[in-house]
């Protein structure tokens, strides 16, 4: 089962845009750097933070999602961070000094995460989707 988790994540990343993996990276590097594991990404996860990414840049604003809509349907529980900012680095950055956002990104429950990445002008839109899956 974890070889098919394993490889499951690693064809997922592979369908990622640039944004997408630099989003997943520097999340997976401040888990790494509080000595928890990274967390792979997930297929539906994906679709729904890239969506959302999406529709903020073209509302230009922020707001969260229905995070259970377009969730997989099995699930204990769910997580989501937003944010814009000049770059990916400096929303990561935002969230690590924000309480709620930090213990988002560092909750060692958390299974899969979903990235999204859009930009409008010089606005860069981030989201990130975590879930505790069924077990």
């Amino acid at each position: 089962m974890a070889l098919v988790a394993t490889v499951l994540a690693l064809l997922t990343s592979a369908c990622l845009s640039t944004g997408q993996t630099t989003v997943l990276n520097e999340m997976n590097a401040d888990r790494s750097s509080n000595r928890l594991r990274t967390l792979p990404t997930h297929p539906e996860l994906d679709a729904k933070a890239q969506a959302w990414a999406e529709k903020l840049a073209r509302d230009n604003r922020l707001s969260h999602s229905r995070v259970q809509s377009g969730a997989p349907s099995c699930w204990r529980s769910l997580g989501e961070n937003v944010g814009y900012g000049r770059s990916v680095s400096s929303i990561e950055d935002a969230y690590m000094a924000s309480a709620g956002h930090r213990a988002n990104i560092l909750d060692s429950r958390w299974d899969y995460v979903g990235v999204g990445h859009a930009t409008r002008g010089g606005r860069v839109f981030t989201v990130q989707v975590f879930m505790q899956g069924c077990r």
